[in-house]
């Protein structure tokens, strides 16, 4: 696994990893997250994605290659797997299903870092992710960025961080994050046209090649940080052992969460329509 610096003591990014971060567009720390603490969390997510794995009042939506079931009245959206429509692959957001892992979400390690890519010395939650990838069934997240997903609703986009915690051991066999470093440069980057539905928010997969992408392969309890434009990818799970990742994604204090904003277009979209 490659090896990365330990964390400060203090949370917040030395000035060091602060000019990484500018230059590189993410972060990563090693074992921020103490095996105990994973478990505890992995347990809480496991035991969300049990109970809406199992809902059947949602509204089910094909696009391009993915399949997700849209539950309006949690606010929330399951994506299912591949091929293996009975596995969850994600969720999105669940922080306010969830009082602990809301709780987890504010903890420093992750919030600390984050200033410097939110350009604030506040943060607070935009989303959250849960991306799961089971053991030899677990598909690849194809290269994409994050700010075009947020862009249409989101004026804020450009100043969103995300902190990745692995809850499992990521390596290049389970499909560990992998991203383009300096991408976050070079602003929004060609979306697909060869693709249909959800898939056209994905980058050309093209743009990058194998050797640009750094893969970072890390213990459970790392901690990834990035920037909403940097080009990022994972490949399949093709071990024997899960690929948990929780993603918390963070803006500076005062703006409204994605589910404020996702709603408030909602409203607007029904007022259109009643008016046509």
């Amino acid at each position: 696994m490659a090896a990365f610096a330990p964390a400060p003591a203090l949370y917040e990014m030395t000035a060091a990893e602060a000019e990484r971060y500018r230059q590189t567009g993410y972060l990563v720390r090693e074992r921020v997250f103490s095996a105990a603490e994973c478990a505890a969390i992995a347990a809480d997510c496991e035991a969300l994605i049990a109970e809406l794995g199992a809902r059947t009042d949602a509204d089910r939506l094909k696009t391009g290659t993915f399949t997700f079931d849209r539950f309006a009245a949690l606010e929330t959206t399951v994506k299912w797997e591949r091929g293996a429509e009975h596995l969850v692959r994600g969720l999105e957001p669940f922080a306010h299903l969830s009082p602990r892992l809301y709780d987890w979400a504010m903890d420093p390690r992750f919030t600390g870092p984050c200033r410097v890519g939110c350009e604030s010395d506040e943060v607070t939650l935009f989303t959250e992710k849960l991306n799961v990838k089971r053991p030899q069934v677990g598909h690849a997240f194809e290269l994409h960025q994050d700010f075009p997903y947020w862009e249409p609703f989101a004026p804020q986009a450009p100043r969103v961080v995300t902190a990745m915690l692995y809850l499992d051991d990521a390596t290049r066999a389970n499909g560990c994050l992998e991203v383009a470093p300096g991408s976050h440069t070079l602003g929004k980057l060609p979306q697909r046209t060869d693709v249909e539905g959800f898939d056209r928010l994905q980058m050309r997969q093209d743009y990058f090649g194998d050797a640009e992408m750094a893969p970072l392969e890390a213990p459970a309890g790392s901690v990834i940080w990035f920037s909403a434009f940097l080009a990022h990818r994972s490949a399949p799970n093709r071990s024997a052992q899960d690929r948990r990742a929780l993603l918390y994604s963070y803006q500076p204090a005062g703006l409204p969460h994605a589910r404020e904003l996702l709603r408030a277009e909602r409203a607007k979209s029904a007022r259109t329509a009643a008016q046509g």
